[in-house]
């Protein structure tokens, strides 16, 4: 089952954005606050993350920021919720990684419609992180298997090399005797 992380210092909010994503048939783990948001994500590697921005103590950008610079997150994706209408302010969210915005007061159908979406794109990257993970084994086994007959074929033919090389001297010299 899909994991999402709900992280929002007001309880009422986290209790909406949980009821309408449970129906879809989510799992949902919510924290309070950005700390305990972090810890939860470390913990269990959501899919998806849904993070208030104006937060006491660690807003939302921060726990963008420290998710997005997490190698095991970079296919996460992080939805900001906000008040905030100006574009400066959505820019600023974009810049530090986040890969979505909803506005408050939410709306239900627009929540499904972008967690649906969100986690179409994780699981795009799910995938092609894995075929990039199959490419690397693959490079590093054809690495083993061909690397030390390419070596012995290069040495065979520089041995080749050198004893035609002195076949042709000795037929030289043959021929002035």
């Amino acid at each position: 089952m899909v994991q999402i992380l709900v992280i929002d210092d007001d309880a009422t909010m986290r209790f909406l954005v949980t009821l309408v994503l449970r129906k879809q048939g989510y799992e949902i783990l919510q924290a309070k606050n950005g700390e305990e948001g972090l810890a939860l994500a470390r913990e269990n590697a959501p899919a998806l993350i849904i993070c208030d921005w104006m937060m006491p103590e660690m807003d939302g950008l921060e726990v963008c920021k420290a998710i997005k610079s997490d190698p095991r997150f970079s296919a996460t994706f992080f939805i900001l919720l906000t008040a905030r209408e100006e574009v400066s302010d959505r820019i600023q969210g974009l810049d530090t990684g986040a890969d979505e915005f909803l506005s408050k007061p939410i709306e239900a159908t627009e929540l499904q419609s972008r967690v649906r979406a969100g986690l179409r794109l994780y699981n795009l990257n799910q995938a092609l992180q894995k075929l990039a993970q199959d490419l690397q084994s693959q490079k590093q086994l054809l690495e083993t298997e061909l690397l030390p007959s390419h070596r012995k074929n290069t040495q065979a033919r520089s041995s080749s090399s050198k004893l035609s090389s002195r076949l042709a001297m000795s037929s030289l010299r043959l021929g002035r005797e």
